[in-house]
């Protein structure tokens, strides 16, 4: 292990599956949350071209007051 490998910047971008089309995308847009029994929820991801389709509202990282 080098300083440099410590201190390289290889963070890749976030992406995740569009719940729409099943494309990957780079900018995934939070469009749902599904609760599970058996652990954390499951958040839902769209691209940004079908994130309208699916409302404006909050998402899971919101605070509702």
């Amino acid at each position: 292990m080098t300083r440099e490998w410590l201190h390289a910047d290889t963070a890749e971008p976030f992406t995740a599956w569009c719940v729409h089309c099943g494309h990957k995308t780079n900018a995934p847009v939070v469009v749902g949350s599904i609760e599970r029994a058996g652990g954390a929820p499951l958040t839902q991801y769209a691209c940004p071209e079908h994130a309208t389709q699916y409302g404006a509202g909050p998402s899971p990282d919101d605070v509702i007051r």
